[in-house]
């Protein structure tokens, strides 16, 4: 009978196996790939320079609460990217959850950028988060916006290293405005005081739709772009 060792070697040799793309090309990305990756790479920006990533992951790594949290959410996004059993697929799953990092930090960005204050902040983070405390609800916010902008950094980094996608890059770029805008337009017309005239109002709120649609159709096209497997590799596809 084999012993503890040998059933060991097979095992992990089994699991290997399992990884490999039987139809040519390199190994898939691993869920440990992406952990051990992410945070050497979020430690590399936290060296670099002045940059807004650079204050993030000094901040995430700055505090051990934050990063723990950080990373026991990031270590989910990253499962469900290493899950698919193609690496073309892996790549559109990475984007995906570019896409819904983007969203989630949308709502600090706004705050931050607008300098909201008194009733109107206080309205804006009601609507979002219904009855929580208005302190907590910010506190929420930041969090979130400093998890999800630590993983968004990952996550573009990966997109033109190791799980490369065409989307990433200047296209991605253009859906982040784009979304950026259509979120401002949102939250300005549901900030909107009565006061104002008719025709402005129905005005902003006319221009909602056609830019939800121009957000989705962008997501659409870049989702339809093909992934391109690494520098040398052979293709997937």
């Amino acid at each position: 009978m084999p012993d503890s060792n040998a059933r060991s070697s097979i095992a992990d040799t089994f699991t290997k196996l399992l990884r490999l793309n039987l139809a040519g090309g390199p190994p898939l990305v691993t869920h440990e790939q992406l952990m051990a990756e992410s945070e050497a790479h979020i430690a590399r920006i936290a060296r670099k320079g002045f940059s807004p990533e650079q204050q993030v992951a000094t901040q995430i790594l700055a505090n051990p609460t934050d990063f723990r949290s950080w990373e026991a959410e990031h270590e989910r996004l990253m499962a469900a990217v290493a899950r698919p059993n193609r690496i073309a697929v892996q790549a559109r799953a990475l984007l995906s959850t570019a896409f819904s990092l983007v969203h989630r930090r949308a709502l600090f960005e706004y705050l931050r950028g607008h300098a909201l204050r008194g009733t109107g902040r206080r309205d804006l983070i009601q609507h979002f988060h219904g009855q929580k405390s208005y302190s907590q609800a910010v506190v929420t916010e930041h969090s979130n916006y400093l998890r999800s902008s630590a993983s968004l950094i990952c996550a573009e980094h990966f997109g033109t290293t190791i799980l490369v996608h065409q989307a990433f890059g200047s296209p991605f770029r253009r859906y982040e405005h784009l979304y950026a805008e259509y979120f401002r337009s949102y939250c300005d017309s549901y900030l909107t005081p009565q006061s104002k005239t008719e025709d402005v109002s129905d005005s902003m709120r006319a221009l909602l739709p056609h830019l939800k649609r121009d957000v989705l159709d962008v997501r659409t096209r870049l989702l339809a772009m093909p992934a391109t497997a690494p520098p040398g590799a052979p293709s997937r596809r």
